[in-house]
Formats: C-alpha cells, sequence, structure tokens
C-alpha cells in the first residue's frame, strides 16, 4: 500500500504519517507514505523526527497538477 499525504509536514500530516507506521498491516516492504509538500526544510525536520525508510519526502505544490500527479503514481 502507498499512501500519500499533501501538507504532510504539518501538524495533522505528522500525525497521521506517526499513526499509519504503527499499523500491523503497514509492515511490508511494498508500503510507502509519501509525505507532500512545499517547504524542504520543514520536510527535513520531519525526516530527522520520523526516521523510517518507508517515509518518502517529496517537494511540490499542490497547484502543480503535472508534480501531484506523479507523486500519486502507485498510489
Amino acid at each position: 500500500m502507498k499512501v500519500l499525504i499533501t501538507g504532510g509536514t504539518g501538524y495533522l500530516g505528522q500525525a497521521l504519517t506517526r499513526h499509519l507506521l504503527q499499523l500491523p498491516d503497514f509492515d511490508a516492504e511494498a508500503t510507502q507514505v509519501r509525505i507532500y509538500s512545499r517547504g524542504e526544510a520543514t520536510q527535513a525536520r520531519m525526516a530527522s523526527e520520523i526516521r523510517d525508510e518507508r517515509v518518502r519526502y517529496l517537494v511540490g505544490d499542490v497547484r502543480d497538477r503535472n508534480r501531484l500527479e506523479r507523486a500519486m503514481e502507485g498510489c
């Protein structure tokens, strides 16, 4: 399962990420949480707090349709 969280570095995005990573069904190698947000600095800060290989950080804006569609591939 792959999940995309837009605005993922915000309070709700971080809480949802932590919750998903704790789910028992979220252990397989094919699982991934994609954090999609505009801020590289906030992504770096989140990555230092949530150190998990299942989390992938993508910089982009939801107004950029092409970038958002690429981020959604496989989700």
